[in-house]
């Protein structure tokens, strides 16, 4: 068998192969004689119908199966002969089949870039923690309070920045009511920063039961354009006032929304927690950084082929969670291809990342134990509240065995570039 290889690119291998004519008859014979033995034909007896029949009534359908195992295992031994790893499946071209000829056909794969990484013991690297401020910690017990607010009825005075006021209102343009702008019972919270400045003037002041017309102008970048910039009169009436009342930041609240009894231990808490969030977005900003330097240290090129089905996966999943959470992704604005182009960055960086590590597993010599791979299933399976041996079952069946196998990997193998480094810890201001 001839056997051809060529580099289209530093990971894109073309093989050209042709399997010899006497092999192409043998498994033509080979092919027939399993027809021959299995094909049911009226008028003969099952196994005993004539070759030329045979030929006859299967004979293109025989020669797409001939041409398909040979090429199957000249392609297995051309990988084999060449230590091919392939990504992906190849791309079967130039497939040349004739009576009384050899079989011939190129077979273009993708492999993996073979790296060897530069030295990295000592490279410092700075691990940046941000402080948790008081000021932090007195936001989150704020947004305690926002939840346990409540809303109490407003009396002796009109409405005032801040308020929560229950309305009906109507807009008119020329005399004609503006349906949009119009409507019954709308409570509107009284806020300068959110708010039309006509329509905040016109509601501030006003007192439950009182009716008011005024004027304002709409936005020049209202949404509707048949409104931008047009003076409409509003008619509002307010039907009453409210105004949110917080409970106060004092034990009382600590003992209703936690289990501690006081609220410098509730607050030591929330520090606590703040602090552990920080050191997981520092260690995760750490590990970007980490393998950023490797893979600027050590550049090589990519599987263009294996980069698309990345892409593609990582596409096709944010549509499904946009599709699960009501957007719809079928509007006229939505491009597919160049909603598909945002991910090629992204999935470039996650493969350099996984080829990075696998360097870096194979310099260091990593094994994955039992053990390892015991006490990661178990981790996994608290997570989501199964037995192991659920689990475990799962994921054999699922073939996420393998997956598991290698975050292991990549796993230990970060640690051991994170024990080579120098690692320098930095706290920094939020």
């Amino acid at each position: 068998m001839k056997i051809d290889l060529v580099d289209i690119e530093s990971c894109v291998k073309k093989i050209s192969i042709q399997v010899p004519q006497e092999k192409v008859e043998q498994e033509k014979i080979a092919v027939f004689a399993e027809l021959a033995k299995s094909a049911n034909i009226p008028g003969f007896r099952k196994g005993k119908a004539p070759k030329k029949i045979i030929e006859q009534r299967y004979g293109k359908s025989a020669l797409g199966d001939v041409a398909q195992r040979l090429i199957n295992d000249a392609y297995r031994q051309a990988l084999e002969k060449n230590n091919l790893n392939p990504v992906g499946d190849p791309v079967i071209e130039d497939i040349s089949f004739e009576e009384n000829a050899p079989l011939s056909f190129s077979a273009t794969v993708e492999v993996l870039p073979e790296v060897e990484l530069k030295d990295y013991t000592g490279t410092v690297v700075k691990k940046k923690v941000a402080k948790v401020t008081e000021a932090e910690v007195d936001k989150a017990i704020d947004s305690y309070r926002e939840r346990m607010a409540r809303m109490t009825p407003v009396t002796g005075r009109a409405a005032a920045d801040g308020d929560y006021v229950h309305i009906d209102y109507k807009a008119t343009r020329d005399g004609a009511e503006v349906a949009p702008l119009s409507g019954q019972g709308k409570q509107v919270h009284l806020r300068q920063d959110d708010m039309l400045e006509g329509i905040y003037s016109g509601i501030r002041g006003m007192s439950p039961g009182e009716e008011k017309t005024f004027k304002a102008t709409m936005p020049k970048e209202f949404p509707d354009a048949s409104l931008a910039g047009v003076e409409l009169e509003f008619y509002v009436k307010v039907i009453d006032i409210k105004e949110k009342t917080l409970p106060a930041a004092d034990d009382n609240l600590a003992r209703e929304i936690s289990e501690f009894d006081n609220m410098e231990a509730f607050r030591d808490s929330l520090n606590r927690s703040m602090q552990r969030r920080n050191q997981t977005m520092a260690d995760n900003n750490l590990r970007d950084e980490v393998l950023g330097l490797l893979i600027q240290e050590n550049p090589f090129d990519l599987p263009p082929r294996m980069v698309e089905r990345r892409a593609r996966a990582l596409a096709e999943r944010t549509e499904r969670r946009f599709a699960e959470s009501g957007v719809d992704m079928t509007s006229s604005e939505y491009r597919r291809e160049d909603f598909m182009a945002r991910f090629q960055e992204s999935a470039g960086r996650e493969i350099r990342e996984e080829i990075v590590l696998a360097s870096v597993a194979r310099q260091e010599k990593t094994q994955v134990t039992e053990a390892d791979i015991n006490h990661e299933i178990g981790h996994l399976a608290r997570m989501i509240g199964q037995p192991e041996d659920v689990v475990k079952a799962q994921l054999s069946q699922s073939d996420g065995l393998a997956g598991l196998y290698q975050k292991i990997v990549f796993d230990k193998a970060y640690k051991a570039v994170l024990e080579k480094m120098k690692i320098e810890e930095e706290t920094i201001e939020s």
